[in-house]
């Protein structure tokens, strides 16, 4: 149950689930080999670059991942107590 899994700590969605479309694989291929073409012809500082340009766009990717999953997990509970008052003729 989910409500043990949370409070047991062994929650962790971020970690755990990963896209398993056919786009999101060829995207992570493309991007392997794109690096691997950019650390043949890049020198080893402007490579450097590159990867923390990933890393860095990695970071703002997750905060805007979770900023997602918060709003959502909110509209979804604002649904669910309209529902809830709909159906017992609150308001």
């Amino acid at each position: 149950m989910i409500l043990e899994e949370m409070y047991s700590g062994r929650f962790y969605p971020c970690e755990t689930v990963v896209p398993t479309s056919e786009v999101y694989r060829k995207a992570v291929k493309a991007c392997e080999k794109l690096m691997e073409q950019l650390s043949q012809r890049l020198s080893k500082e402007d490579y450097e670059l590159v990867q923390e340009l990933r890393a860095q766009t990695a970071i703002a990717q997750c905060e805007e991942s979770e900023s997602h999953f918060k709003y959502g997990f909110s509209a979804g509970l604002i649904v669910q107590h309209e529902a809830y008052e709909q159906v017992n003729g609150e308001k």
